[in-house]
């Protein structure tokens, strides 16, 4: 990512296009490439950016949260099997001593 935004300082600098060597690294997504693209056709580069953020942190939240929803039942069946296995770590003596096992 870093030879991808050095490239594209040189290509502003040389006055070219800031797209092109997003596109040619293969690191960025095509369609922020392209919204680049359209963004520096329109001479609205900034307003572009700022809503490709806001929809990649949209977009990372969302996964975020997708996985925290997932990880939630799986945490509570592991504290379930741990609160098992202290029962019957403390009530299997009960039940040898008193003879039922």
């Amino acid at each position: 990512i870093s030879g991808a935004i050095g490239d594209a300082a040189e290509s502003i600098s040389a006055g070219k296009s800031i797209a092109q060597p997003f596109a040619t690294c293969g690191q960025f997504p095509e369609e922020v490439v392209e919204m680049i693209a359209v963004g520096e056709e329109a001479n609205n580069l900034e307003q572009v950016l700022i809503d490709i953020a806001d929809n990649m942190e949209r977009q990372t939240n969302r996964k975020l949260d997708m996985f925290v929803r997932m990880l939630e039942p799986l945490m509570l069946l592991m504290m379930a099997a741990v609160v098992v296995f202290v029962m019957l770590a403390l009530l299997l003596p009960v039940f040898q001593s008193s003879g039922l096992l």
